[in-house]
């Protein structure tokens, strides 16, 4: 039997994580058609048009970083690592060895090929630190668009969205719960389908 290793998301993790990514998604989207300008552009993100039947991709690099955000998903990768991709409704990282997504993807089949289960601890060690950093990217955003735009802002941006995971009266913990989730992160246990022999 081939081994191999994953990440368990405790429910109440994984609970808050699902309803957070998708709240955030929708804020990107609103954040795009803010009265001041598309915040993603501010924000230093660059703009790939969809093709037919596809989604905007927009992509930041930072330093040996690369952040990708569609409608459907995000990404974060870094060299010499690896890099992860996050769906917007299953909200579980899943890993490959490739850094960096060198040309235009505007649908989720044009990913490289990314995992869950892997063959080795190492490389599920390495998923859990780019969800972790991915997370801190997350709350980072959240606190330059509070800082830069207003309370205002993000509650007018949050108000429509019907599966609200953060109320309106307390918008500014947006940054707070992005932050508690990546602390969170790095406990995550890793588990196996290994069995020790006698």
């Amino acid at each position: 039997m081939d081994t191999y290793y994953w990440l368990y998301y405790p429910a109440d993790f994984k609970a808050q994580l699902k309803a957070l990514l998708h709240q955030q998604m929708w804020l990107f989207g609103r954040d795009i058609l803010c009265p001041e300008g598309n915040l993603l552009y501010h924000y230093r993100l660059n703009h790939q048009h969809a093709e037919a039947k596809g989604c905007s991709m927009y992509t930041r690099h930072e330093a040996d970083r690369q952040i990708v955000l569609w409608g459907w998903g995000i990404w974060l990768g870094q060299e010499n690592v690896g890099g992860i991709f996050m769906g917007r409704y299953k909200a579980r990282a899943q890993f490959t060895a490739v850094p960096t997504l060198t040309g235009p993807i505007h649908r989720p089949e044009s990913l490289p090929a990314v995992r869950q289960r892997l063959a080795s601890e190492t490389a599920v060690g390495a998923m859990r630190d780019l969800l972790a950093q991915l997370l801190t990217w997350l709350a980072d955003y959240e606190a330059w668009v509070l800082a830069a735009y207003g309370r205002a802002w993000r509650q007018t941006a949050l108000k429509p969205f019907p599966h609200a995971h953060t109320r309106l009266d307390e918008v500014e913990q947006i940054c707070d719960q992005w932050r508690i989730l990546a602390e969170q992160s790095h406990h995550l246990p890793i588990k196996t389908n290994k069995r020790n022999r006698p």
